[in-house]
């Protein structure tokens, strides 16, 4: 059989096969599994090609800058000679209504667990041919990972930067937290005039988009003085900064996390004698942990990844936070024609995010229901 026409084939037959599974269940997410599968592969083989090319060096990024995935237009080819050309296109055609069939039979049933043992057997016996590739391809070009992580920290100065990053992020979100609870708490568990109107109000500052507030900020901040202290230019005021920003989420999070605690407990230590300082530091603080925790991991997420404002805020090269200096590195590497060390410090900006979201991702899934549930 020709290849184009093979290939318009299981096209035909993957599209023939998406629409008869829309029209089964239309009523069910699940097709959305596929666009979220296809996303998260797209995701994750574009952050593999990221560290991939911070290995490498100058020559073979210029020579073959896709790396491995550009070896990945040879696996067809790679598949019939290793297979026969018949059976592994049944193969191909095979897994797509496995596949689908798999979502089509409630969990727990006998069916679909034979199902997915299918579909992985199918899955591995499509996946030889790309192991054969990744054998037969020359890694020796990509061993230079010390010296490109070792240039973009010291000399490219990422590690002064990550320093900054860390810091300004644990200040803000240290100060965010703190604050955000005493209000949220306030907004929950007290009553005094004008409280609604203050809940409104804070949801309502969640929609003014940031770069609207850079003007008077600057104007602001500018005239922020102690002695020979300046919140202008300072990691200080840059944490100051975000965690004024963050305030309203960070409440409007924890107001309904505040709510879902029981009123009994107040009672019953106010009945002990404890005043409400006593209440919320001794009570409701220890047990709003979680949602504090939710909403440290999202503000956190929030500042390391900021650049507008820190580029805006601090001009001191000493201070600057790491998406600054990673555009500083990109700049100065790409006249350098040094693209591996930019590689290098794209993965320093991307590593503590991308381990708190593979480390700590129950607990931002949690986050997204937090205080939904009442009791």
């Amino acid at each position: 059989m020709n290849p184009s026409w093979a290939f318009t084939l299981l096209w035909a037959y993957i599209i023939g096969s998406l629409a008869l599974l829309f029209a089964v269940r239309a009523t069910r997410l699940y097709p959305l599994y596929l666009l979220k599968t296809a996303w998260v592969a797209f995701t994750v083989l574009v952050f593999a090609w990221v560290v991939m090319m911070s290995g490498a060096d100058t020559e073979e990024f210029a020579k073959r800058p896709a790396g491995f995935f550009e070896e990945l237009k040879n696996y067809p080819q790679r598949s019939r000679e290793m297979f026969h050309a018949n059976i592994w296109w049944l193969f191909a055609l095979l897994w797509v209504p496995v596949w689908f069939a798999g979502g089509l039979y409630e969990p727990g049933t006998n069916t679909r667990r034979y199902l997915r043992i299918a579909l992985s057997s199918l899955s591995l016996v499509l996946a030889v041919p790309l192991v054969s590739l990744a054998i037969r391809f020359d890694w020796s070009a990509y061993g230079h990972f010390t010296e490109n992580y070792r240039h973009a920290w010291k000399i490219a100065r990422m590690g002064d930067y990550f320093l900054n990053s860390v810091l300004v992020s644990a200040c803000a979100v240290g100060m965010v937290t703190l604050v955000g609870a005493l209000t949220a708490y306030a907004l929950a568990r007290l009553e005094f005039p004008g409280r609604e109107w203050l809940n409104s109000a804070f949801i309502a500052s969640m929609g003014i988009p940031g770069f609207l507030l850079v003007v008077p900020l600057f104007v602001m901040m500018k005239g922020w003085t102690a002695g020979n202290f300046s919140f202008m230019d300072s990691r200080t005021g840059l944490a100051v900064l975000y965690a004024a920003g963050s305030i309203p989420f960070t409440a409007f999070l924890l107001t309904a996390f505040f709510k879902t605690l029981p009123h009994e407990l107040a009672e019953a230590a106010a009945l002990d004698g404890a005043s409400p300082w006593q209440i919320f530091t001794e009570v409701y603080f220890p047990l709003a942990a979680p949602g504090m925790a939710t909403a440290a991991i999202f503000n956190f997420l929030g500042v390391w990844n900021e650049y507008n404002f820190a580029l805006i805020f601090v001009t001191n090269p000493e201070f600057k936070t790491l998406p600054v200096g990673l555009y500083n590195l990109q700049v100065s590497q790409t006249y350098a024609a040094n693209f591996p060390a930019m590689f290098a410090g794209a993965v320093l900006l991307c590593l503590p995010t991308f381990l708190i979201f593979v480390v700590l991702q129950e607990r931002i899934v949690a986050g997204l229901t937090v205080g939904s549930v009442k009791g």
